[in-house]
């Protein structure tokens, strides 16, 4: 098992993710991303450039506050998978939810990112 630390392409991906809680950075979150840069995820089914995904995030982060705690990683080459517990809270409801992200990176950039979560979980939460 690797930790973020453990490789370069590993230590980017987590470096997306913690940008995503409430407390990140989204303008140091968006320069780890290519200009061509994707995002699928399980709820939608559809995949999104990265401006779509800013106003997502801000949007999300509206109505909820996201934490992130790792569980583990795996890495082969430019392939890294994260597995993460997430806890969300809205209005003062807390939410536990399973997440695995496969990140692709090349050049030291993130090129796309899959998530998968509890779809019912999304649904409930976001609508």
């Amino acid at each position: 098992m690797t930790t973020p630390f453990d490789d370069p392409q590993a230590e980017l991906a987590w470096m997306f993710l913690q940008c995503l809680c409430q407390s990140g950075d989204l303008d140091e979150c968006f320069t780890l991303l290519s200009d061509d840069f994707t995002y699928w995820s399980i709820v939608t089914r559809t995949s999104i450039d990265k401006a779509t995904l800013r106003r997502e995030i801000q949007r999300r982060q509206r109505l909820a506050e996201t934490t992130l705690d790792f569980i583990r990683c795996i890495h082969d080459g430019d392939c890294v998978v994260v597995e993460a517990h997430g806890r969300i809270t809205v209005g003062g409801a807390r939410y536990d939810n399973p997440y695995v992200f496969l990140f692709d990176t090349c050049d030291g950039l993130i090129v796309s990112i899959r998530e998968y979560s509890d779809t019912r979980l999304a649904e409930e939460l976001f609508g």
